[in-house]
């Protein structure tokens, strides 16, 4: 256990000079590093150590559903039924052979239709 804490200290204060001396290279003084850009580059900040609890959960993603659309629907109009009306004599086609004044075509109002 005393080799890995030494290890591990070693390689941190390795990492961290050579952070330090690389920290006034190119991009430390100059243009970038004191005029517009800033004052210094930066790096990403390591950590060393052993993690504190359980390593995190990843979930799976649900499954991915596909669904069909249903079919679109056909509305069928039914055309409408006629009766003819005579208005002399008055009544209806079946009734009334003759019409002298000419036959109207009139809508009914029976449940077929609607």
């Amino acid at each position: 256990m005393k080799k890995v804490m030494l290890l591990m200290l070693v390689a941190g204060a390795l990492m961290s000079a050579s952070a330090v001396s690389s920290a006034h290279g190119y991009y430390g003084h100059g243009y970038y590093g004191h005029g517009y850009y800033g004052h210094g580059y930066y790096g990403p900040g390591v950590v060393i150590g052993i993690p504190w609890g359980p390593p995190p959960v990843y979930y799976a993603p649900p499954p991915v559903v596909y669904v069909t659309p249903p079919p679109p629907q056909n509305y069928i109009e039914r055309a409408p039924t006629y009766a003819y009306y005579c208005r002399r004599p008055a009544g209806y086609y079946p009734q009334v052979a003759r019409c002298p004044d000419g036959w109207m075509k009139v809508v009914t109002d029976s449940p077929a239709s609607r």
